[in-house]
């Protein structure tokens, strides 16, 4: 009967989501491994306000808890601490000066109650203004096994390119905005926008030629031309 063959699906999913979830493990080690390569600059990470590294089960609650890996949702952050940017801003509640500053750009991998695994980026946060996306997603894996060293170390030098160009120095530089762009279209949830946006702007083009193609017509069939 279906209702015997449904469930029966819906146990192997769940067998195969313990699985993947069991997995994130090792991926965390994989992630903490680069991330160590990379702590020994130390000079070059002051520049971006320097690196730490955050997981979901450093949370007291987790840890306290005695949970598994595989009992609660994955996730491990990397992310900057504060860049002092040189000038000072106006606080107009306070009526003061306040320093300007940016942190908490991030790099992180979330793992879902499936298995899967979405690698993120997220730019600076300042007060001297703002970068229009939240967050853009630059990686997705069926499960933790499919994200090698190699995949991690990309991921570590796209967050800091992304840094580069979401920094307040540096955001207005148009290859900058190029490349955040370039990022985004690569995310799902931003593809079906680029892609209406782009029908959008077809659709007017091809409304002007028609249009003309209309007038050139009419201007024809009355001997103006």
């Amino acid at each position: 009967m279906s209702v015997e063959k449904y469930a029966e699906k819906i146990a192997r999913a769940d067998s195969i989501a313990f699985v993947r979830r069991v997995m994130w493990k090792s991926l965390d080690e994989r992630i903490r491994q680069v991330f160590d390569e990379h702590s020994e600059y130390k000079s070059a990470l002051n520049q971006f306000g320097g690196l730490f590294i955050r997981r979901a089960c450093d949370d007291e609650s987790i840890r306290s808890s005695g949970l598994l890996a595989s009992q609660h949702i994955n996730s491990t952050h990397i992310f900057t601490g504060h860049r002092l940017l040189g000038v000072s801003l106006v606080d107009q509640e306070k009526n003061s000066l306040k320093i300007a500053s940016e942190t908490n750009a991030q790099l992180w991998y979330s793992q879902g109650p499936s298995g899967q695994v979405l690698v993120f980026v997220a730019p600076y946060r300042s007060n001297a203004g703002e970068i229009e996306e939240k967050e853009i997603i630059i990686g997705k894996y069926k499960e933790p096994a499919s994200v090698s060293v190699a995949n991690v170390k990309r991921h570590f030098r796209v967050f800091f390119k992304y840094c580069s160009c979401t920094s307040q120095h540096s955001a207005n530089s148009l290859l900058h905005f190029l490349y955040r762009k370039r990022l985004m279209m690569s995310d799902f949830r931003y593809r079906s926008d680029f892609r209406a946006k782009a029908l959008n702007v077809v659709e007017r083009v091809a409304i002007l030629i028609v249009g003309g193609a209309a007038v050139w017509a009419s201007l024809y069939a009355g001997g103006k031309i």
